[in-house]
Order: C-alpha cells, then structure tokens, then sequence
C-alpha cells in the first residue's frame, strides 16, 4: 500500500506542530490502522511557510499530480486544514481523491469517509477551517489598520531615505519611520528635478548619467521615481494636505493634528492580492518623522501627473503608427513632438534608449513622416499581390482522406472482431482474437491522434485564410480612404491590421 502523507506548516513563526512531528504522527498512525500490511510512505512536506488559503503550493501540487497519475492509494494528513482552509478548494481535492480511488485519512479528526455521514463532519470541519482563517485574517488587518492610525509604522519595505527606530508606547514597543538624514537628499533631488519641469523619464536619464544609484546598487528607475515622488511620507502635514485628502476621500484624523511640523504616513491603499483598493479605504495618518517636503510642493507634483499624460495624449496628433511600432532591441517606440517657429517637429524614438542611452540602443531619433511615408509605401506594394501578406504563424492545409479510411477500416475490423469473439469465446482462438483486437485499438488511437491533429491544422489554415483576408480588406480600405480619415482612424485601424511594426536601422518590417 503507498501512502503519501502531506505536511504543511503556515508560517516559520505559528504555534502549529513542525512538518516532523506531522509526519511521524501520520506514519504512525497509519501502521497501527494497517496493521500486517506492506505499507510505502510518499512524503510532501515542502510547503512550510505556504498559507493555507489556497492550494497552490509546490508540494501540494506534486501530491495531486501523482493522485492523478494512479500512485497513490492513500493520502493522509495530521490535521485536516493542512490541505486547505477553503471549504470550495478542499471539497475539489476530495473530488479528485474520489475520482481515482485514494483514500484520505486525518489523524487528528478520525472519520469515515465512505459513510455520508463521515462526509459531512468533514466538510464542516473545513467550513470551521475557513471561518477561522477569515477571522483570523480580519483580526490582524484592524489590528494593522489601528497601529497604523497611531502613526506607527507597521511594516514592509522602508521608503527611500527612511529608516525604522522602536519606542515603547504604553507597555509595548512599536515601530515608528524616522528621517536618514545622511540618505534623504536623493529623496529631496528627485522633487526638485521634477518641480523643475524635468519628466520621469528625462530625470532617470539624468541619474543615470551623473552615476547616481539607488540604495540597492542600482540605477533609478520611472516606476520607482514615481512611487517616491506619489508616496505621503514625504509630505508635510500641513493644511492644505488636510484638504487635499479629504477632497480625494481619505480617512484622515482631526484637523488639529495637520500643524506642519511632522510627515504622513498612507495605509490601505492596496489588499493583500495587490488590487487597488478605493480612497475611501486609504487612511492618512500623521507620524513622528520631520517633514521632507512642503505639502504644496507634494501637492504641485500630484497634479503634474495628470497634466503631463493630457499634454502626452493630446496636444499633438503625429505619428500613425502610435502603439504599434517597436524597437529592433524590443523596447517601446514612442513620439516626441513640439512646435518651433510655427513648424511641428516630431519623431519616433526607443524608450529605452531615451532612458538607458545610446550604449543601451542607438536606434536615434527617426522624422515620422519618414517612417509614416515608408510604411504606407509597403502597404502599396502589398495591394497589387495579395500573396505577399505573410502572417506570424501559418498553417498549411493537410488532405484528411487517407486518415478518414484508415480509420474507418480499422473501426470495421474490429467490430468484426467483436463479433467473432461473441460466437467463439469458449473456443482456443478467442486468446488469439483478442490480441488483434487490442493491437488494432492501439492503431485506431493513434489514427485519430493523427485525424485530431490534421483537423486542428486545417482549422487553422482556414483562420489563417480569413485573416490575410480580413487584413487584405482593411489595407486597401487605408489606402483608397488615407486622406479623409482622421488620425484616430488611421490610428486604430493600423492597430487591428498588424501584428506590430520593428523600426530598425534599415527601415522598418511589417508583421502580419
């Protein structure tokens, strides 16, 4: 008999019994169910540190694949929520044990699973499991929310320029962000840059050049120049943060408190899977570490966000080929536009050299009109041959006859095979008929294998059809209604035709 015995331990610091004493309690239980029989043990238990709320954990998922592949004939576990702590995960599992014969066993809750009543204690037990993660999970996210009310820091990364110092509150120690007067002038740079018209993305260049790195060793980069420049902890906790937070739907304490001598500090802005949560569920609270930044200056880059993706979006309506031209080195390409002496000036650059420079990418700066002109100009050969529209992945079409007789040959034979074996099953040649039959099985399988996969590629080849002709129809449509389509128009419909577009030294190549 092969057991396989599953072990879990939440987390490094719970009061639960360690992955061994688990494991040795199911080993010994099970020699005591099983007594006089040869028993095979299959152990799991590399999920210490993995939740119970869900199943996917590395271990677990090995189980159910050998459940699945028939080798086990048991599995046990010590305590039931060690499987899950899901009544609807849990109850799949047991599905799956069901499915393919596999016996599950719990130390800890002794129970008949083969009576229905068995069944249901369990299923209970589970539910119970659940409602004692939720509870749990609540307990600690008010007991978050609360100590990060008080201004306490309550955990997680520090911000840039930020460290931690415990003080004891009360008769308890808590955590509290202080200043690092030594590593906040990067903090103070980046403000100062960008409240200076600098872009994040002009400011990551400028880092990069200077040599100037993150904490970690690293350049800075947009995303983290965003989060630095958007995070609360900067600000002051003057008035006017105290009415721009609560205009945008924060949770915020008394007034009083905004007197702009300490920072913020901002909580629940995200749940636990990372989802953004609503402004009414963000809370504002006032630390104990000195101000970096004024709030109106915190409160100026806020709103330079939105102002700069308008101006990014709207104010110049170059470049057809928006969103859908890429770099050679695989990077985004994106337009910069402006207007001198009443002339527009635009071109399509690589984002990732505008960040990282021409020692990264030396695509250059490329006129839109030259590569628009050039894309349209390709268009224009395609139009006269059809054929030379090309897509990224093509079929071609296989003829299924053949197949479609074989197998049906080999479906006869063995029906009448059948019938053979039905009027001679006592007789010496049923051993012999019975071998044919199961030989020519194996060849219908591999047959419609075969079909199955000639059919999928004929569907394909079919789409592949439909597609060169849907693409065909929207390239003529571009080109015979250029001039009195509106970008947006050209836009879109360039879009929904191509693949994408690779700007290279040479030009650029259309994919299909």
């Amino acid at each position: 008999m092969i057991i396989g015995i599953y072990a879990r331990k939440s987390v490094y610091r719970d009061n639960s019994d360690s992955v061994q004493v688990q494991v040795k309690a199911c080993k010994d239980y099970a020699k005591i169910l099983y007594h006089g029989e040869s028993i095979d043990f299959i152990v799991y238990d590399q999920d210490e540190g993995f939740s119970g709320k869900n199943t996917n954990r590395p271990s677990f998922r090995q189980l159910m694949s050998d459940v699945k592949a028939n080798r086990l004939d048991a599995v046990m576990v010590y305590k039931l929520d060690r499987i899950s702590r899901n009544v609807k995960d849990f109850s799949d599992t047991y599905e799956l044990l069901q499915a393919h014969n596999v016996a599950f066993l719990s130390v800890k809750e002794t129970f008949d699973t083969s009576t229905p009543i068995g069944r249901t204690v369990m299923y209970i037990l589970a539910a119970f499991a659940q409602l004692e993660r939720e509870n749990t999970s609540e307990r600690v996210a008010d007991s978050m929310t609360a100590l990060g009310a008080g201004g306490k820091w309550t955990g997680g990364n520090l911000p840039t320029g930020m460290t931690s110092i415990r003080k004891i509150v009360g008769d308890k120690e808590h955590s509290f962000l202080m200043v690092d007067n030594e590593r906040i002038g990067v903090v103070k740079m980046i403000f100062d840059l960008y409240l200076s018209g600098k872009s994040i993305t002009s400011m990551e260049r400028y880092f990069r050049d200077n040599g100037i790195h993150t904490e970690s060793g690293r350049f800075f980069g947009t995303n983290q120049m965003y989060n630095i420049l958007s995070n609360p902890v900067y600000c002051s906790n003057d008035a006017e943060a105290y009415y721009y937070f609560k205009e945008k739907g924060y949770r915020l304490p008394e007034k009083e408190q905004f007197d702009g001598t300490r920072g913020l500090i901002g909580y629940g802005k995200t749940k636990q899977t990372n989802r953004q949560r609503k402004t009414d569920h963000w809370t504002i609270a006032v630390g104990i570490h000195k101000p970096v930044i004024p709030a109106t200056d915190w409160i100026k880059c806020q709103e330079r966000f939105g102002q700069n993706k308008m101006l990014r979006s709207n104010k110049y309506q170059v470049g057809i080929l928006k969103g859908a031209l890429r770099c050679q080195c695989g990077a985004r390409i994106d337009i910069r536009a402006y207007s001198k002496n009443n002339r527009l000036f635009s071109y399509y650059y690589c984002s990732k050299m505008h960040r990282q420079g021409k020692a990264v990418c030396d695509t250059g700066y490329v006129k839109v009109d030259t590569i628009d002109s050039l894309f349209i100009e390709k268009l224009r050969e395609i139009k006269p041959n059809p054929n030379r529209i090309v897509l990224k992945t093509e079929s071609n079409y296989v003829n299924t006859d053949k197949l479609r007789s074989n197998l049906k040959k080999t479906t006869d034979n063995i029906r009448n095979l059948t019938n053979a074996l039905m009027e001679n099953s006592e007789s010496s040649a049923a051993t012999y008929i019975i071998a044919q039959i199961e030989a020519l099985d194996k060849e219908k399988q591999r047959i419609e294998k075969k079909l199955n996969a000639a059919e999928k590629n004929n569907r394909d080849a079919s789409l592949a059809v439909e597609t060169k002709e849907l693409i065909y129809q929207n390239l003529c449509r571009l080109l015979d209604n250029f001039d009195n389509m509106t970008y947006t128009e050209k836009n879109e419909l360039i879009k929904s035709t191509v693949t994408s577009c690779i700007l290279t030294k040479d030009g650029i190549d259309i994919v299909f």
